[in-house]
């Protein structure tokens, strides 16, 4: 089973505000309403591949009753603490005038010691042997970074295998647990070490740096530019097709998920690594994030190449 961690989930809101401008009434049109979430989304991605998966999260209030429902209408497992505070919601705002994508996140609710604890106990009960366990994304107000340290820690001790996509201190605190698989992108690669990554050597020479802490496999995405990876003492570059992207929001997260389900099925990394960049490709050409399917990916995925490094 991959489950997935989300510690600040969200409704999320897809508006078409074509000629938007700053200091004046704009009218928009609804695309899409989801629930979201990196964790959310990877769920989503998985099953949109037909894997197995259950989402936990917190869900308070209102919105959080919404995504709840969101959740069940798209038959997504989940389980989730209630919080008193409310569920907060984002919006992705689409100019298809200027071309942009203008994103706007809540910073969402404050989580408190006792609904904190009543998540690590459910956390703790849902994850067991073989499990992949995906923690990714953002911690809401009131959950210290070094949450991300202690479920990796639980995971490891049920017999789980971890991969982590976070940033920030998150990112920070779940590496000191040394995840199994870490999967972030290129810029917070370079936050998280202090360097310019402006040449595939020096990337590849900070991911070796990672993966001898004891890191398995170390996965560095470029949005849609080429993709990194390092394991088992080879490195490889992943190459996808080139395609007008209408949404990159959730790419990664759809990276994220053909990872979790090549590890689960025991699959070459290489031919996981082509899949994931085709996964992320995918989720590119629609509104929403993990909306993809799997003849969509096998048809990307005879487009993208992959050669190693060394």
């Amino acid at each position: 089973m991959i489950i997935t961690i989300t510690l600040n989930p969200s409704q999320d809101k897809t508006l078409q505000v074509d000629g938007l401008k700053l200091n004046a009434i704009c009218r928009a049109d609804v695309l899409k309403i989801t629930a979201g979430g990196k964790g959310i989304n990877v769920s989503r991605a998985v099953n949109g591949l037909e894997g197995g998966t259950q989402a936990l999260t917190l869900l308070g209030g209102a919105t959080g009753r919404t995504i709840a429902g969101l959740l069940k209408n798209e038959g997504i497992a989940f389980r989730y603490t209630a919080i008193a505070g409310e569920s907060r919601t984002c919006l992705s705002l689409i100019d298809s005038v200027k071309k942009t994508e203008t994103v706007i996140n809540e910073n969402g609710p404050e989580v408190t010691e006792r609904e904190q604890t009543n998540f690590k106990s459910m956390y703790t009960r849902a994850v067991g042997k073989e499990d992949i366990v995906l923690i990714s994304g953002s911690a809401a107000k009131g959950i210290d970074s070094a949450i991300f340290h202690e479920l990796i820690e639980t995971a490891h001790r049920k017999g789980a295998v971890v991969i982590l996509d976070a940033s920030g201190e998150c990112l920070t605190a779940g590496i000191t647990a040394v995840p199994d698989v870490l999967k972030i992108n290129k810029q917070e690669l370079s936050r998280l070490t202090g360097k310019s990554l402006n040449t595939q050597s020096k990337t590849i020479e900070e991911m070796k740096k990672l993966a001898a802490t004891g890191i398995g496999r170390v996965i560095i995405t470029d949005g849609g530019r080429q993709t990194l990876a390092i394991a088992r003492g080879h490195a490889w570059s992943v190459t996808p097709p080139h395609v007008e992207a209408v949404s990159t929001l959730g790419s990664g997260d759809c990276v994220s998920a053909v990872i979790a389900m090549g590890i689960e099925g025991d699959r070459p990394f290489e031919d996981t690594l082509v899949d994931a960049a085709a996964a992320g490709t995918q989720n590119a050409l629609s509104y929403g994030a993990g909306f993809i399917d799997k003849e969509g990916v096998r048809k990307l995925s005879e487009l993208t190449r992959i050669k190693r490094v060394f």
